[in-house]
């Protein structure tokens, strides 16, 4: 979370575009909307938008955005103007009496009002996420909407359905109380022109906070065209791959009359890809067993030296790029959530400690995939996008962006898991993705996931679903980093050989 500072800041490109890609929020907080933080404001606004592929709308928003600042900030102001004069901001004749003096005595003495809103904790929040296919642009302010200001804005929303055009609005001033009153109309039709509809725009408040909201479309461009690539990778993906160690690993327990399965099992456990080839196969006999040491129960020693083996259609023996740094993504990820499932009876209804071990293990696999392409796939990615004016943007969103997650679930779908284990991997950081059956279930798997953004620094403590952290009892960041370094003793202890 940033906060307000005189110096410049920096936009960090990196941290968001990280918070595209894991769909968390970006969240920048003002008391009093200095110059330079309006300036940083902006900025972060124009990576986001490039970082989403919505350049075009860039100068549209930066103005709309300017207008919800702005907004928020003389809302804080009015509160603690209010107090000061000794008047009910909730009395209508005491509002109006209020207003008459407000802009003439704020504008004259602002730095002494801007000082109280920020002694009062009076804070203005801008909040960017993507969300599946939807952008969503949040101003938050720290005062609640009076009845007449609630009246009043609902009227302009009404008002910006009658008109076709901004010049036509210029013709018009409504509202002197508040100024020309323009502004929130002037916001709906300039989105109107961008494209996005009048109801893109809506202002409500909870018992706490005002909340302004632009919700606007991914690229549809951008996006349709990496869901395309998306589907053909997965087609063309027709052999699960095997690290080369690794198989050479097993291969030294296969040379044995009699294969030690324990030292098997240990050897899955810490390989995704080797893990899925196990999984699918029990897939395949119509009895899907996600716990790892049972699945491998289900076959004889000559049906694991089968499944394992270079002769195996569906499996291609390979090295792997990036190798160590996968391996150890997957196995942190499998172990965490088996921990954080192993401690809560609740998450246990439909999947065991074992069973979110499994998944998280091959949670990540669309990216293995990605990072590993066949000839025929690059060749074949690389053609199609070329029927788009922007290939190269649509490629770099396909292999750096988002993509993997989707194949993790489309490549799973297409190897038969169950619905239910589809629909945890498919929903983990986007519970709308999720099943009603399954969401209570995604928090093991989602906290997983994000205590190893956390430890790789590719997300902020604020960004992470308070819901989630609550079902375990995880409140502040000092209690998020207990968890994290005691996973991660418990981690070191149980894999000496993996470094840290």
């Amino acid at each position: 979370m940033i906060s307000d500072f005189d110096e410049k800041l920096e936009v960090d490109r990196e941290k968001i575009r990280n918070s595209v890609r894991l769909q968390m929020p970006l969240e920048i907080t003002t008391y009093t909307l200095s110059r330079n933080m309006e300036i940083y404001i902006y900025d972060i606004l124009t990576v986001f938008l490039e970082e989403c592929h919505q350049e075009q709308l860039i100068q549209n928003l930066k103005y709309c955005l300017g207008e919800l600042l702005t907004n928020a900030k003389k809302a804080n102001t009015k509160r603690v103007y209010f107090k000061e004069k000794g008047l009910n901001i909730n009395n209508p004749e005491e509002y109006e009496r209020g207003m008459n003096e407000f802009k003439v005595d704020t504008l004259s003495n602002i730095d002494h009002y801007l000082e109280l809103q920020k002694k009062a904790g009076l804070y203005i929040k801008l909040v960017l996420q993507l969300c599946g296919r939807t952008l969503k642009i949040q101003v938050k302010n720290k005062a609640v909407l009076t009845l007449d200001e609630e009246q009043r804005i609902r009227q302009k929303i009404q008002n910006a359905k009658k008109f076709n055009s901004i010049e036509e609005v210029y013709a018009k001033a409504l509202d002197p109380s508040e100024g020309a009153g323009l502004g929130i109309i002037i916001i709906i039709l300039m989105l109107q022109k961008a494209g996005l509809g009048k109801d893109s725009y809506t202002c409500y408040s909870t018992d706490k906070e005002t909340i302004t909201e632009i919700v606007l479309p991914c690229n549809e461009v951008v996006y349709s065209a990496v869901q395309m690539l998306t589907y053909e990778y997965i087609n063309l993906q027709e052999q699960i791959p095997i690290r080369l160690a690794t198989y050479r690993q097993v291969q030294g327990l296969f040379a044995k009359p009699s294969i030690d399965r324990d030292a098997l099992l240990k050897i899955v456990m810490h390989d995704d890809t080797l893990a899925l080839l196990i999984l699918k196969n029990t897939v395949d006999h119509n009895r899907e067993q996600l716990n790892l040491k049972k699945a491998i129960a289900q076959f004889t020693d000559d049906d694991l030296r089968k499944i394992i083996s270079s002769d195996n259609k569906e499996v291609e023996i390979m090295e792997f790029k990036d190798l160590e740094t996968s391996k150890q993504h997957s196995q942190k990820v499998a172990f965490y959530a088996y921990n954080l499932c192993k401690n809560q009876p609740d998450f246990q209804i439909i999947f065991s400690p074992e069973e979110y071990y499994s998944i998280g293990l091959i949670n990540n696999i669309g990216f293995e995939l990605l990072r590993n392409p066949t000839q025929v796939q690059e060749k074949y990615i690389t053609e199609l996008s070329q029927q788009y004016e922007e290939a190269e943007k649509i490629r770099e969103t396909f292999y750096q962006g988002n993509a993997g997650t989707f194949i993790t679930y489309g490549y799973l779908k297409k190897l038969k898991f169950s619905e239910e284990t589809l629909s945890l991997v498919h929903g983990w950081n986007n519970p709308e993705l999720a099943s009603d059956k399954i969401k209570q279930f995604l928090p093991p798997l989602y906290i997983a996931e994000v205590l190893l953004a956390y430890s790789e620094n590719q997300l902020d403590f604020y960004q992470i679903d308070p819901k989630q952290l609550a079902k375990f009892d995880i409140f502040t960041e000092d209690q998020f980093v207990y968890v994290l370094n005691k996973l991660n003793d418990a981690f070191a202890e149980e894999n000496p050989e993996e470094k840290l």
